[in-house]
């Protein structure tokens, strides 16, 4: 278990269909961590050949090599990743400078100099833009002074006399993986940031379309309660009855309060939008019934019977504020849409376990939602039925979290029978997630 933590960095966990847009900086110390472990795998097989043929002198360098790999790898696992990067590449340099003057040209040394300066290049994020220029800088200076001197920075002093094949192999294969690993990830990393320039200029369009409609809905759903009030209060100044004047005081109100709920969905809505998620295990049970207690003197609630139907089954992890969203919504919707000329009025919240989350179900014997309006329910500013007051904000801010949890929402309704809505809510790993 642990050489198998140990050749598996921490972070790779991250790398995921589910996170695919890592941050710059992570991706670039998982790949280092990644061509520390190649590095260490050629080192072994260098270790194991230059035994058998009895290079003892080479078997040491390749000994200390592999000490700062080792050394290098755990620093970096262990989020000292400037530190990691500064032991690795001056000693790693130094180490191969001193092993290529006391070798034949021959044994290929020089070329793991390139790949020194493609590493240095590759896993730097731009903030270190400078240290990646003087780290590649220090693996040319001395393969540039190996060069001029013919290798003989120590003069005739050799540890071998002539290099074997198997050692120009090894060197030059090693050199070419690790420039390979390098070229890889550039390329990998340049198409992942076109991916998510895209993504964003499609976010981007989304929100001003949204944006658009907000202003154009605003435009009337804002004008109208204060056209209503503006008109209202002529009419009281006009009024000579005083004792009318209360009626006029309560239709005011009515006014004032739709519009203070359309100002609070657009402030709900923005909020949705911008809150990061706190990913913990939420008990169901519990926020159902904080809901039950916020809505129970809604107009119609003290009438309709509220029915759970959990089983075994209580928690997911997931974010509460967002699931008490969806959850407020969908029952305060059931409590203003339903069916009130019948006896048996209930609402109903089953949740069952399935495949990665749980699946939540909130089904009424309200008023239903004709064919037609359904396919649009989730539109921004719909209204289904013609007695809705609300900003027709409701379901669409459902949509938007539903959709912000990596969930699914889906309805049946038959028009005068009641309404279900299905949702989807899978299990998240704990911690925050950006939106």
């Amino acid at each position: 278990m642990r050489l198998r933590r140990l050749l598996k960095p921490s972070d790779w966990s991250k790398l995921s269909v589910n996170e695919p847009f890592l941050s710059y900086e992570l991706r670039k110390n998982i790949v280092f961590s990644q061509i520390l472990i190649l590095t260490l795998f050629g080192l072994l097989i260098h270790l194991v050949a230059d035994s058998i043929r009895g290079d003892f002198g080479v078997v040491a360098f390749v000994v200390l090599t592999t000490v700062i790999t080792l050394i290098s790898y755990l620093l970096n696992e262990r989020k000292r990743h400037k530190a990691s990067k500064f032991f690795f590449f001056i000693s790693i340099n130094v180490v191969f400078f001193i092993l290529a003057s006391l070798v034949p040209r021959e044994c290929a040394v020089g070329t793991l100099f390139l790949a020194l300066i493609g590493v240095a290049l590759v896993v730097h994020p731009k903030s270190e833009l400078k240290m990646s220029i003087l780290y590649a800088s220090f693996s040319l200076a001395a393969l540039i002074t190996l060069e001029l001197t013919d290798y003989h920075i120590f003069g005739s002093t050799r540890m071998l006399e002539k290099s074997s094949l198997f050692n120009s192999i090894i060197n030059i294969t090693s050199a070419c993986l690790i420039l390979s690993v390098c070229i890889l990830f550039a390329i990998q990393l340049n198409y992942r940031a076109e991916v998510l320039l895209l993504k964003r200029e499609n976010q981007l369009a989304k929100t001003n379309g949204k944006l658009d409609q907000i202003l154009y809905s605003a435009s009337h759903d804002l004008r109208a309660p204060l056209n209503s009030i503006k008109g209202l209060v002529n009419l009281a100044a006009m009024e000579p009855e005083k004792e009318n004047m209360g009626q006029y005081f309560k239709l005011i109100d009515n006014r004032i309060a739709k519009l203070d709920r359309f100002i609070l969905d657009i402030l709900e809505f923005s909020r949705n939008t911008k809150n990061q998620l706190i990913i913990e295990a939420v008990s169901i049970n519990e926020l159902v019934n904080e809901i039950a207690d916020s809505l129970r003197y809604m107009d119609g609630a003290s009438r309709i019977r509220l029915i759970r139907e959990f089983g075994t089954v209580d928690f997911v992890n997931t974010d509460r504020k967002s699931l008490s969203v969806i959850l407020a919504n969908l029952v305060s919707n059931s409590v203003k849409y339903h069916n009130y000329h019948q006896e048996d009025l209930w609402i109903k919240i089953f949740m069952e376990q399935e495949a990665g989350g749980v699946r939540l179900t909130i089904s009424d014997n309200g008023i239903g939602i004709s064919p037609e309006q359904q396919p649009k329910v989730f539109d921004m500013f719909h209204r289904a039925t013609e007695i809705s007051t609300g900003s027709g904000l409701g379901l669409f801010i459902v949509k938007e979290v539903v959709d912000k949890l990596n969930g699914q929402i889906s309805l049946q309704s038959v028009f005068g029978k009641g309404s279900t809505f299905s949702i989807s809510i899978p299990n998240a790993p704990n911690g925050v997630e950006s939106n």
